[in-house]
């Protein structure tokens, strides 16, 4: 299925219904008074956050969603049926922005969150709410209210606890599948990697769990649009933990592997390298030297230093020091 993330919509809340001009008539009764029913109320546009929804695909196929109308009043006091509400169900962690002023209308990030964008228009009076000691046969009515039209965009920002930059080809996609029930595409070529991946680590002993986000990867020039990685930076914004994934090389090779990813993300937003974040070397299998080892795992550590950021060797694919990240990782999003 396609992934998409990013849809503009229109969304038309219901008119309310007119108010009716009735007078009674009944035998016995020659001059019966008003009794026109007021209109019923136009249905509103309700956004509601659904964790079985996964993506924004098929607002594509359906760009506008309208509410009923109101129903017009009626004779002998009877009010029209209020117009059925329209719920839009929407992912969880998707952001509603409006398209004239660019501004977050409302974040839905709990599962089940609901929000009105548009309220239904109110029904008018019939003629028997005017009905006075100077008006007792008042023969008009108030028009139903109308309702409102906005046009929005509907971002997807995935919830997650810890996000996965790094490289094309640094191991994301086999480390999430290590430290999740997530099954990613893997393969040696770049830009596996197509789509966000969400994967859950359950702790087996406690019950606790952590979700991890696991995007393409981010290659040099990505924010002047080169690559995948960049359209979908907004996925780790929400995350509480930047895991930077590397693949093991020359301290040199690392450290710029490293600077690349955070200009990058630094050029998209600058707020997002606020969070906590820990550095993990992937691939260490392929370094036999013992010597060679300790000399990138001391230049990185203190390359690293000055920033406190903490830093991790693996190697995912054959299982290695994959349990002490697991470790890290939940003291992290615990603390």
């Amino acid at each position: 299925m396609k992934f998409i993330d990013n849809v503009l919509i229109t969304v038309v809340s219901g008119n309310g219904g007119k108010g009716a001009v009735s007078f009674r008539r009944e035998r016995f009764i020659p001059k019966g008074g008003p009794d026109g029913g007021e209109g019923g109320d136009g249905g509103d546009v309700i956004i509601i956050a659904d964790h079985n929804v996964l993506s924004l695909l098929d607002f594509r196929y359906k760009p506008k969603y309208p509410a009923e109308n109101g129903r017009s009043g009626q004779g002998a006091n009877k009010k029209g049926r209020n117009g059925h509400d329209i719920n839009i169900k929407v992912p969880v962690g998707t952001s509603v922005i409006d398209f004239e002023s660019n501004e977050i209308i409302a974040d839905l990030t709990e599962d089940g969150e609901r929000f009105i964008i548009c309220k239904g228009g109110r029904g008018g009076k019939g003629n028997a709410f005017f009905k006075s000691s100077t008006n007792r046969r008042p023969r008009f009515s108030q028009p139903g209210m109308p309702g409102e039209t906005k046009k929005i965009y509907l971002v997807l920002k995935s919830i997650g606890d810890i996000g996965i930059i790094g490289l094309p080809n640094a191991g994301k996609s086999t480390l999430i599948s290590k430290l999740s029930k997530s099954h990613p595409e893997i393969s040696s070529y770049p830009f596996t990697t197509k789509s966000p991946n969400l994967g859950v680590s359950i702790d087996e002993e406690t019950g606790k769990s952590f979700v991890i986000v696991d995007i393409p990867g981010i290659m040099e020039g990505a924010s002047d649009g080169y690559g995948l990685g960049i359209i979908f930076l907004k996925h780790i914004e929400r995350a509480k933990i930047l895991l930077h994934l590397i693949e093991i090389g020359k301290p040199d090779e690392i450290i710029n592997k490293f600077n690349i990813v955070v200009n990058e993300i630094n050029k998209f937003n600058k707020d997002i390298l606020t969070k906590k974040q820990i550095v993990v070397i992937n691939k260490i299998d392929t370094i036999k030297n013992k010597k060679e080892y300790n000399n990138i795992k001391n230049k990185i550590t203190e390359y690293l230093k000055p920033s406190g950021i903490e830093l991790l060797f693996i190697s995912a694919s054959q299982d290695i020091g994959l349990d002490e990240l697991k470790t890290r990782l939940k003291l992290l999003v615990d603390y």
